[in-house]
């Protein structure tokens, strides 16, 4: 069954990653922002300290706000000069979501230290 909603995988490959509890604590300071954005049904972040990457998979609801965002001033400008790199990044098709848990607040987000 075909969705409006469109998923964007990205990732950052930095010169030096963070150690994941600096990482958190970063994405934490993004968590409010995204919590508010009625057009966002779903983020995660993530940390593979053996790559030296990390990343992000946002589901919007529909395939505008998607590209709104990826077309936005926050995407192009903002987000390579907090991190310091630009992502690689694809829109992809999403498929069934499961979230067993409501998460509304950052602190208790992570699921393994």
């Amino acid at each position: 069954m075909p969705t409006d909603k469109r998923g964007l995988l990205c990732e950052f490959k930095p010169e030096e990653l963070k150690s994941t509890p600096e990482m958190r604590e970063w994405f934490t300071g993004s968590y409010p922002r995204f919590l508010d954005d009625d057009l966002l049904e779903f983020k995660c972040w993530f940390v593979n300290q053996e790559r030296g990457t990390w990343g992000a998979l946002y589901i919007w609801k529909s395939a505008e706000a998607l590209d709104d965002y990826v077309n936005g001033d926050v995407w192009n400008k903002v987000v390579p000069e907090k991190y310091g790199c630009k992502p690689t990044w694809q829109v992809v098709e999403v498929g069934p979501i499961i979230a067993k848990t409501e998460i509304k607040v950052a602190k208790d987000s992570w699921i393994s230290e």
